[in-house]
């Protein structure tokens, strides 16, 4: 008996929502919620510096940074980066950031997100708690990306959780379109501490 759309969906939404557990339990502890939470949504290309990014944000907001790299681990033992990844683990996270957001807690996500189509989900997940949006572009020069994605190679950084490799960052700088929304860039080569500060301001001035 073919199965229904109702059975179809319905089937859709309990494997999210599993997927969306398993990556909230790798989360540990959160950050205590606020009354106003914000989300932060990296763009670049991989090697552009959006981990390390991420935990400058963290150590001055509280906020669950919600890595796709760590977390496609977490579904998966021995990640390609395949479209059928994509299409099992964004789903879940746009789960774990509606369920954060929900309960107060702001979320850094840390992705490539190169696509406007990838980006707009997080639009409209921020418009729907009412959470303040900041938009980073973050970047950094081809011979520093190079570098930084050789040493991941040969394994030279352990907080490294990403298994993106030079091959796969020049088939992905095809797929980058521009952000469309009012956002900011950071070069990540170089001292990043005044656009932290820059962000925290926009978390509190930037209107929806």
């Amino acid at each position: 008996m073919p199965e229904t759309d109702e059975r179809r969906i319905a089937r859709t939404t309990a494997i999210r929502n599993r997927d969306a557990d398993r990556l909230e339990s790798a989360l540990g502890k959160l950050p205590r919620p606020v009354k106003q939470p914000g989300l932060v949504v990296l763009v670049g290309l991989p090697g552009s510096g959006k981990s390390h990014f991420a935990r400058e944000l963290a150590a001055r907001i509280p906020a669950a940074i919600l890595d796709s790299d760590a977390l496609r681990r977490v579904l998966f033992a021995n990640p390609q980066h395949t479209q059928q990844e994509h299409g099992r683990l964004f789903p879940a996270i746009h789960v774990l950031m509606d369920r954060l957001l929900s309960r107060g807690n702001s979320v850094i996500v840390d992705a490539t997100n190169l696509k406007e189509s990838s980006r707009r989900p997080y639009y409209e997940i921020a418009g729907r708690h009412a959470a303040k949006l900041a938009i980073v572009g973050v970047w950094a020069p081809r011979r520093v990306i190079r570098k930084r994605l050789e040493a991941r190679d040969a394994g030279h950084n352990p907080a490294d959780r990403s298994t993106a490799t030079l091959e796969i960052h020049e088939a992905m700088r095809k797929d980058y379109e521009p952000i469309r929304r009012r956002h900011l860039t950071v070069n990540t080569s170089e001292d990043t501490s005044a656009c932290v500060d820059r962000i925290l301001r926009e978390l509190q001035a930037v209107q929806r």
